[in-house]
């Protein structure tokens, strides 16, 4: 291999870990924007849970389904309100849950099932920081080598498509 192809895999895997390490650094800061939307609408839910309690045995949805069948437009959109809000408590609730897992499952939630909006707010307010615990050196070097092994398994590839077919008599 050419010494500007090594150079390039070099700065591909320096590239890599620094992505790595930054891993661990956005799912804390997923996180806590996680809590931070969840605290504020279990705040805004709050009133209406203390109807729900006082009313209908603490339940929500019968407290909705009130709102919703009531003959006055007002207390039918509030319900819709309410219920929107409601829905998305739940779903900050659950994804609080799902993150109580190790990084790698984390990570996989997060790139996969975590809500798009949080997600597109953390990577447009993140900010790097370079947190050099345990967590985060394995992750960066777990990536980094998994990205030179595909990269040296591609250059294999390319290097027997591109040598020169022998014959049977070579």
């Amino acid at each position: 291999m050419s010494f500007f192809t090594r150079l390039l895999f070099i700065a591909i895997a320096a590239g890599t870990l620094l992505v790595g390490i930054q891993l661990p650094n956005f799912v804390d800061q997923y996180e806590k924007r996680l809590d931070a939307h969840f605290i504020e609408v279990q705040t805004n839910l709050k009133p209406f849970q203390d109807i729900a309690n006082q009313f209908h045995n603490g339940s929500m949805e019968e407290l909705i389904l009130k709102h919703k069948r009531s003959d006055d437009p007002t207390f039918n959109m509030e319900g819709d309100a309410i219920d929107k809000m409601y829905r998305r408590f739940q779903r900050f609730a659950n994804e609080r849950g799902q993150l109580q897992t190790a990084l790698p499952q984390q990570l996989l939630f997060i790139a996969s099932r975590a809500d798009r909006e949080l997600v597109a707010e953390t990577r447009q307010n993140y900010s790097f920081g370079l947190l050099l615990n345990t967590e985060a050196v394995i992750t960066g070097f777990v990536l980094m080598f998994c990205v030179i092994v595909v990269l040296e398994l591609m250059a294999a590839v390319i290097r027997t498509l591109l040598r020169p077919a022998r014959g049977p008599l070579d």
